[in-house]
């Protein structure tokens, strides 16, 4: 396996007296996906908000580049790679295009440059027919694979996904897992948390279960594994 870009040693989180995360120690790895199971309030979306930048640790050190840090000095450095979604992701109003379009506005890149990459990112999802359709027209499955392409053309190291097929009919699960498949075989390192693990269970290469504050290993029933 190839080194970590990131490794968490050591993350406790405290809400006052009561504690959410003890000693939570995790190594992400480029091409790598880690499912996170758990039952809904064990903290899942406390973890993936600290491991984002979003929310802080009460405790924890970051080995990050070479040098471990406390996290408050790691996170100016590493939070830039990663990019979190939330399970109902937030698009702007206007086209698949714009949304998809939007950070790309501060990557220094020409106008021309927007161009190609928003593009080669309509195509490599398959929304290039979809391009011109006003967001709040789109189903649930779509808006998702939107947030997630608005994401992956930034091309950032870490991808956090809290929830991400919640509420989604069958043939949007498929749709999401095939896209995930493919950032994943990009190398990019995906961290997926869900009270399910069965829909990711061919995808993901680690589990690990958040049980009375502590992050454990957990087994992959999937005797298939997918190739991605």
């Amino acid at each position: 396996m190839s080194a970590p870009l990131i490794t968490f040693r050591k993350l406790d989180k405290w809400y006052g007296a009561q504690q959410v995360l003890q000693e939570v120690n995790l190594s992400l790895h480029p091409g790598q996906c880690i499912l996170l199971a758990g039952e809904n309030g064990s903290g899942k979306t406390t973890l993936l908000k600290i491991l984002a930048g979003l929310e802080t640790p009460t405790r924890a050190e970051v080995e990050y580049a070479d040098t471990t840090q406390p996290w408050k000095t790691a996170v100016h450095h590493y939070r830039r790679e990663v990019i979190y979604l939330h399970q109902t992701p937030y698009l702007f109003s206007g086209t698949v295009a714009s949304n998809v379009a939007y950070g790309l506005r501060f990557t220094g890149l020409s106008q021309e440059q927007q161009q190609e990459a928003l593009a080669h990112a309509l195509a490599w999802a398959n929304l290039t027919e979809q391009a011109k359709r006003p967001v709040y027209t789109l189903s649930g499955g779509v808006r998702q694979r939107v947030a997630f392409i608005r994401a992956w053309v930034l091309s950032p190291k870490i991808l956090l996904l809290d929830e991400p097929i919640a509420n989604m009919d069958d043939a949007s699960r498929k749709q999401t897992r095939d896209l995930l498949g493919r950032m994943k075989s990009e190398g990019m390192s995906i961290v997926i948390t869900s009270h399910d693990a069965q829909p990711f269970e061919t995808l993901a290469d680690m589990c690990f279960q958040l049980e009375n504050n502590q992050l454990r290993p957990c087994a992959l029933h999937s005797t298939a594994r997918e190739s991605v």
